[in-house]
């Protein structure tokens, strides 16, 4: 389906998952394929909206457009793109063990640059 027609599907899984914490969905930040999209409730946010926004909703935008990279790795690098296991559980394990493969991929790296980084401190002490 189109993405902007399953938005009051996805902020009600939303609503169901975060009951039990107090929370109330208030703000939905979407990319463009959901202009136009208007829910009871919630107010949504997307960059087609620029001049109406205020500094921290933009920031929140900005944040989320960050996030879309990294979840474009995951589906190339990690396999997230296609799924074996069957069923609900099944799609969960498989988000679980490529999210693990992310972060056990780039665990090295950091490791190294903060070990480059306290060679550089201990140089100039």
């Amino acid at each position: 389906p189109y993405d902007g027609d399953t938005l009051a599907e996805q902020l009600e899984q939303t609503r169901g998952l975060l009951q039990d914490v107090n929370v109330i969905t208030q703000v939905a930040i979407v990319d463009l394929g959901y202009r136009g999209r208007e829910v009871d409730g919630v107010q949504i946010l997307h960059r087609g909206k620029a001049k109406t926004l205020t500094r921290r909703q933009w920031g929140w935008i900005k944040r989320r457009q960050a996030v879309e990279p990294v979840i474009g790795h995951l589906k190339q690098d990690c396999r997230l793109n296609r799924c074996y296991l069957t069923g609900a559980q099944g799609d969960a394990l498989h988000v679980l063990g490529c999210a693990a493969g992310y972060t056990l991929r780039w665990l090295p790296r950091w490791i190294a640059f903060l070990r480059a980084w306290l060679q550089v401190v201990r140089a100039r002490s």
